[in-house]
């Protein structure tokens, strides 16, 4: 009771002061404990939708990217499989890796149980390690179902190359 005698006894002028004080302090808690909080809320809530969004975008691009690979690897993509012979696509490989002129042999290999697969059986001499996993790597990414069933390498100490043994096999 005492304390609102004091404030009625107060002067207009100190009423003034005491109002605009109060009115100070109010708007100072309002703008520090709600508005500033609420503006750092929206702007880290703005560039997390930002870093969402970029996410986003890099996960769809990755999607693409898979779907593309997936589409190459099918078999059968874009070759017509009749007019494909195990022993032609090696043969043109060959040629094109530079290997040609030292191949000893290719034979097919038949079996009587495996109907629908073709087989051919590579030897080649004095090849170089590089043109032996270009060879390799061109018999890997072919756009038909290839595998390659046997493989030996035996290294020739006189000229430091390989003399390379493989088997083929295509299913289809």
């Amino acid at each position: 009771m005492q304390k609102i005698d004091r404030f009625i006894n107060l002067s207009k002028r100190e009423k003034m002061i005491l109002l605009a004080g109060g009115i100070f302090v109010a708007a100072f808690i309002l703008v520090v404990g709600v508005i500033m909080p609420l503006s750092d809320y929206r702007a880290d809530m703005k560039n997390a939708i930002r870093n969402k969004d970029a996410q986003l975008r890099s996960v769809y691009e990755l999607s693409a990217g898979i779907k593309a690979a997936e589409a190459a690897a099918r078999p059968g993509r874009k070759v017509n499989e009749k007019d494909f012979t195990l022993f032609g696509f090696l043969e043109e490989l060959a040629s094109k890796s530079g290997v040609n002129d030292r191949i000893e042999y290719m034979k097919p290999i038949s079996d009587a149980a495996e109907l629908s697969r073709e087989s051919v059986e590579v030897k080649i001499r004095g090849i170089y390690q590089e043109d032996l996993i270009s060879l390799l790597y061109g018999i890997e990414n072919c756009p038909t179902p290839l595998r390659i069933k046997r493989l030996n390498i035996r290294r020739v100490e006189r000229d430091s190359n390989l003399d390379v043994t493989f088997q083929v096999v295509h299913y289809g």
